[in-house]
């Protein structure tokens, strides 16, 4: 939004948080500690960096409770990061298309388009594709045939949504990313790799986030679903039939076999590898790199190849740094005992 203007005041009430110092200063913008300029506002993480904050040219800060200062005015709430992204949302620019449908575009037989709707240059929309309310489908978006879109989603370019995907409301899906790409069924055969026909779907449920260059992998017959609220990082990978649960995190190269199931509040860090069939409950946290080969049951933080509880995972890679002198040792007690045993031989 350009040459937007709000009083620090104004700022304080939606945030709902507490002003200290001047309310009537202009706040024109938004920056990080490092590079924040007058009229510019800021948040503070933690009391330790809050030097760096007074010492800043921003106008203003976002702190929290536990951070007290004089040398500006502050936003003091529970929590300034949430505070911080609020306000972000103020100086967010206009980024929308303009309603209606681009002449290059290309809507198929049966379309059903909501209210506000904004189609984009050259986008493909198949048969019997429904639109909701405030839909945005960006320029060189594929819909295939029957594909549902929930009101408020946003399709940014290059997406492939494959026949017959659902997506609920306020989807947002980024660049580049398949969404109902045929699973990776093959059927070992005397003859070679008989393609197994994946005749399922993709259902994603309403507020979840999927990232650029990712690939939802339809069903063979039935759904693979990515449950509410949940958010894909950039390059993941998820195939097909697997279920995943409500409000997860998947970071970036996240790859997910077959048939995996996840429950709510699950969290994979980057690059985590997960194998087929495998099941991981609710408010389970996997670090970055592990690989899952057996079922999570229980919630808690877990690592390593293959990965385990996180304690135990940190007790084995400290052994292995120990391993060099433990068989240094073991080969000087071998050369002691041969030694011996020659001695007693004599």
């Amino acid at each position: 939004m350009k040459n937007a203007a709000y009083p620090l005041g104004q700022l304080a009430e939606m945030v709902e948080g507490r002003l200290v110092g001047d309310g009537h200063i202009t706040i024109t913008g938004v920056n990080n500690l490092e590079e924040a300029k007058a009229g510019e506002i800021t948040y503070v993480s933690s009391p330790e960096v809050l030097p760096k904050g007074e010492r800043s040219q921003a106008s203003a800060l976002i702190v929290g409770p536990a951070v007290a200062t004089r040398a500006k005015p502050i936003i003091i709430t529970e929590d300034p990061r949430l505070a911080f992204s609020k306000i972000l949302e103020l100086f967010a620019p206009e980024r929308r298309l303009p309603i209606g449908v681009d002449p290059s575009a290309h809507l198929g037989r049966g379309v059903r388009l909501g209210r506000r709707v904004a189609i984009g240059a050259r986008a493909v929309l198949g048969d019997n594709v429904v639109v909701g309310d405030d839909v945005i489908i960006h320029p060189l978006v594929y819909v295939g045939h029957e594909v549902t879109i929930g009101e408020g989603s946003e399709i940014h370019p290059h997406v492939y949504l494959g026949d017959r995907v659902v997506l609920g409301k306020r989807v947002i899906i980024h660049a580049g990313t398949a969404v109902g790409s045929d699973g990776f069924g093959f059927l070992q055969t005397n003859r070679g790799h008989r393609k197994i026909p994946q005749i399922g779907t993709v259902v994603v449920d309403d507020d979840v986030e999927i990232g650029a260059n990712c690939t939802i992998d339809r069903a063979t017959v039935a759904v693979t679903r990515i449950g509410r609220g949940t958010k894909i990082d950039d390059s993941v990978h998820i195939a097909h039939n697997v279920v995943i649960g409500e409000h997860c995190l998947l970071c970036g190269q996240v790859g997910i076999s077959g048939s995996v199931t996840l429950g709510n509040g699950v969290v994979l860090a980057g690059q985590v590898g997960v194998t087929d069939h495998v099941t991981i409950g609710d408010g389970v946290i996997v670090g970055g790199g592990a690989a899952v080969i057996g079922d999570l049951p229980e919630p808690g933080v877990y690592s390593g190849i293959p990965a385990r509880p996180h304690a135990e995972a940190c007790r084995m890679l400290a052994g292995q740094k120990k391993l060099p002198e433990w068989i240094r040792r073991l080969r000087a007690l071998e050369k002691r005992v041969q030694e011996l045993e020659g001695q007693q031989a004599d």
